[in-house]
C-alpha cells in the first residue's frame, strides 16, 4: 500500500490491518468501566444535588444545569473510548452504555 493513499482508503480496504482494532471482549470490557464510572458519578451528582430529575420542571434552571451535566459526562465518557480503542464510539455502542 502506498504512502499517498488516505486513511479513509485504507480503512475501507479489507487487506489493510489496523494495529488500533481491539478485540471484542476487550471492547465490552472498556464499555463496562466506563459506564460503572458513569454511573458512580451521576449517583454521587445525584446525592450532593447536581443533578436534578430532568422531568421536574419546577425548577428549569436546575433542570437545564443537569442536562448539561450529563451530556459532559457523555462526552468524557466517549473522549474515553476514542481514547482506549483508537476510534469513535458508534451510535449503537453509546446507547448500548448510556440507555
Amino acid at each position: 500500500m502506498t504512502e499517498s493513499k488516505s486513511k479513509k482508503e485504507k480503512i475501507q480496504n479489507p487487506l489493510y490491518e489496523d494495529k488500533n482494532i481491539i478485540s471484542e471482549t476487550e471492547k465490552i470490557k472498556i464499555m463496562k468501566d466506563i459506564e460503572i464510572k458513569t454511573e458512580n458519578i451521576i449517583d454521587l451528582a445525584y446525592k450532593t444535588g447536581k443533578i436534578v430529575n430532568p422531568l421536574d420542571r419546577s425548577n428549569p434552571k436546575k433542570t437545564e444545569e443537569s442536562c448539561n451535566l450529563f451530556q459532559s459526562i457523555m462526552k468524557e465518557g466517549a473522549k474515553e473510548f476514542e481514547n482506549k480503542t483508537g476510534r469513535q464510539m458508534s451510535y449503537s455502542e453509546m446507547r448500548q452504555m448510556y440507555g
